[in-house]
């Protein structure tokens, strides 16, 4: 999910997974109205390389399912103990949950140096955009997707980690084929006095401000890494623009859209990234 602080650069990502995964706090006093004009040139667009994977592109055409019996499961434990091995501070090595289960304190850090121990045996890997599925590729027949923390930051270990394959190997891939679909969410409503609506409702109370958010996926629904898609991307209006809501790309995150309802009726707003679109068909409810 791409929220509150907008995807792009690097080092603004965290602020966005941070902002996307719940509403706003306190409510401001009043709602600030948008100006329906406004507008911004939109971000650059990388030029999407392989460099960091020697062993080249994935297909977008790949099929996944699993397997009783994953390759590379042994590769990505000796990459995890090594780097307990190495940097033992990155762990609480007396706080074990079940074989191996060790705490860890710095998930990125963590993440980073089983990519780097996994490199350094000739493998590639990739981390999805809510760091949560690492795929792994020892050549392009085939990849498989690991979850390696739990939700309570501890490790993973062997089969329990393995999620799926893929076949053929499905990353990295260049932005025409890293976004099979895009989706558009609010992941808040914020009034002026009051609690909004549960987001997923997609309601916005007249006088308040609900927030949108696209999140390009690929095929198997995971959130595609933002150095895998374009950076430009196209909200417009399907619906409902100016007679039932207005709205405005957020000016410090572009992938975010707030919309504000004026009158009750129903609207839809889109997105385009990568040649895909998605629309978020919401309604603009009375005041409460």
């Amino acid at each position: 999910m791409h929220s509150d602080s907008l995807r792009y650069p690097i080092g603004i990502v965290v602020a966005l997974v941070l902002a996307g995964a719940c509403s706003s706090g306190t409510s401001p006093s009043t709602i600030p109205q948008p100006s329906p004009s406004a507008t911004l040139s939109p971000a650059p667009a990388p030029t999407p390389t392989a460099a960091s994977c020697p062993l080249g592109y994935g297909t977008g055409h790949f099929t996944c399912q699993g397997d009783p019996a994953p390759g590379l499961v042994g590769s990505v434990d000796g990459a995890i103990d090594k780097l307990v091995q190495d940097k033992p501070g990155l762990f609480d090595l007396q706080n074990p949950s079940g074989d191996h289960g060790f705490l860890v304190r710095d998930a990125d850090a963590f993440y980073a140096g089983v990519m780097g121990n996994l490199a350094a045996n000739g493998l590639c890997s990739q981390l999805d955009f809510p760091k949560e599925t690492l795929s792994v590729k020892s050549d392009n027949t085939y990849s498989e997707d690991y979850h390696l923390l739990t939700s309570q930051s501890r490790i993973r270990w062997g089969i329990k980690a393995y999620v799926v394959s893929c076949t053929p190997a499905n990353f990295p891939l260049t932005p025409d084929q890293a976004v099979a679909r895009v989706t558009v969410s609010f992941y808040g409503v914020q009034c002026a006095n009051q609690d909004g609506p549960n987001a997923a409702l997609n309601l916005v109370p007249m006088g308040c401000r609900g927030a949108a958010t696209a999140t390009p996926k690929d095929a198997i629904g995971h959130d595609v890494p933002y150095t895998n898609h374009s950076l430009d991307i196209q909200w417009f209006w399907r619906d409902g623009e100016g007679t039932v809501a207005t709205g405005v790309q957020d000016t410090a995150q572009p992938f975010n859209f707030l919309v504000y309802g004026v009158h009750v009726g129903t609207f839809s707003v889109c997105a385009t990234v990568s040649g895909k679109t998605g629309c978020l068909n919401g309604q603009v409810i009375p005041a409460q």
